[in-house]
């Protein structure tokens, strides 16, 4: 049987206690998967993006722990970014043994993988050089994990999967041990009939600070002529900038001349002329696009953003920018820039402490330009977002 887990759930923690028992009765593969990418698919947020489940999430598994007689020390944050943990436990093929010992690293020592001393005396402990974690082959099997943890339905960590059969969540073990033994204790003509009720009522759904899933409808006013050649002057300079072509953007801003001269001009600068590094700019271009839901931003600056020296390893990790932000695949001036993006797109303020840390790794320049260049992708963000302008 399939154990899916993830390092970030303390739930997965309490039920890892149990592993060994449970493969005395039927052989555990562990199966690590990134909860975050289960959460996207699903279109749902996890339970410490809701205040008030965050808040019980954490009192309950202290009582549990507490119960159970389970040693366990808070991490000094939550959520943290699980990534390199993941990648450690495939390195080292996810014995349980292991995948036990990674657990109890954040919940019963209280550590998380961003803490560096910490980490790296885990990675000895263990026999790992760090570069093996940015192995192609283990970055690439997490991602098949995840896919496969997908096919089987799997929406959220942990997850035993038992001859293509679910058991999720800790509270799920009396129940998977009831499957394991069989014979009359298990109701499956009962359940059977309860996977077949039928849906009723349905809720409309909430939009989320995610990039939606949904499929989108076209913009809310039609859009200018893709080969519109008037006004000449405008249309050539915009032309111009784009490299031969018009976007559905230029052709929504062309309705009025004033603020399609404007627009062009002004962002054409911010692109063409400013001298903080384009990486960083297009970096925070994606990171106000995942904020702010504008799926057609992210669309358009995300592969400007692998050209000029991002990853797509880092572009799809920014789609999670407070897991990114504690991620080392990012520098101190990448990791700043998203935490500028996130304060200042979220708030509309940036608190003095983090201001100070900008102050004192950019010139005041750079720092300039690239807080203009995050206030001007907030009005693209939001100018795409009214119009419902979707790529």
């Amino acid at each position: 049987m399939r154990w899916y887990f993830d390092f970030i759930s303390p739930y997965a923690y309490l039920q890892s206690t149990q592993l060994k028992e449970l493969d005395s009765t039927k052989p555990v593969s562990c199966v690590p998967v990134l909860f975050a990418g289960l959460l996207k698919h699903w279109g749902q947020l996890g339970p410490a993006e809701i205040a008030p489940k965050r808040k019980w999430t954490f009192r309950e598994i202290t009582w549990l722990a507490h119960q159970q007689n389970i040693e366990l020390t808070m991490p000094p944050v939550h959520p943290f970014n699980p990534l390199p943990l993941l990648r450690l436990s495939i390195v080292h093929n996810n014995r349980i043994e292991v995948v036990q010992r990674l657990f109890r690293f954040i919940w019963a020592e209280g550590n998380i993988p961003q803490e560096e001393a910490a980490f790296t005396a885990l990675l000895q402990e263990l026999g790992t050089d760090s570069r093996q974690l940015q192995s192609e082959q283990v970055k690439k099997q997490l991602q098949e994990n995840g896919r496969l943890a997908i096919s089987q339905g799997v929406f959220g960590v942990p997850t035993f999967e038992v001859d293509n059969e679910l058991f999720w969540g800790h509270s799920s073990a009396d129940m998977l041990k009831a499957r394991l033994i069989g014979g009359d204790d298990f109701p499956y003509h009962l359940m059977k009939t309860a996977d077949n009720l039928p849906e009723g009522q349905s809720r409309r759904t909430v939009s989320t600070p995610q990039l939606s899933a949904a499929t989108p409808r076209g913009p809310r006013i039609p859009l200018k002529p893709i080969d519109l050649a008037e006004p000449a002057d405008l249309v050539t300079a915009i032309r111009e900038r784009r490299g031969g072509q018009l976007i559905e953007l230029d052709r929504l801003l062309l309705y009025s001349r004033p603020l399609s001269e404007g627009w062009n001009h002004f962002l054409g600068n911010i692109r063409q002329h400013f001298s903080v590094p384009q990486v960083l700019r297009e970096l925070a271009m994606c990171t106000v696009a995942v904020i702010n839901n504008a799926e057609y931003e992210y669309a358009q600056h995300a592969p400007l953003y692998i050209q000029c020296g991002g990853t797509e390893e880092k572009a799809n990790l920014i789609r999670q920018p407070q897991l990114a932000l504690q991620d080392p695949t990012f520098n101190e001036a990448e990791q700043l820039t998203i935490a500028l993006t996130s304060q200042l797109t979220k708030d509309v303020k940036i608190d003095d402490e983090l201001f100070q840390r900008a102050v004192n790794h950019f010139d005041y320049e750079h720092l300039v330009e690239l807080i203009a260049t995050i206030a001007a992708y907030n009005m693209v963000s939001r100018f795409l977002v009214a119009f419902e302008l979707h790529p």
